[in-house]
């Protein structure tokens, strides 16, 4: 099994090219997908998401009164 992991270390680029061409779209896909954990905010940092979350709904809300007022 450890020779396996030495051969395995060996793998050249043109190598690798192969491997990932034979590799169908789901596959290839899935080897290149990366987990990225998600990331602790300070509470500045939340304030001001929500306060974007907040602005955001205003907004729309400024925007479906103007179309309703344009129809009117």
């Amino acid at each position: 099994m450890m020779k396996h992991k030495e051969e395995r270390a060996t793998f050249d680029a043109a190598e690798e090219q192969l491997v990932l061409a034979s590799l169908e779209r789901d596959q290839l896909a899935e080897i290149k997908k990366q987990h990225f954990p998600r990331r602790r905010l300070k509470g500045f940092q939340v304030f001001v998401l929500w306060a974007l979350r907040i602005y955001l709904l205003f907004m729309i809300a400024v925007v479906i009164y103007q179309v309703w007022s344009s129809t009117h």
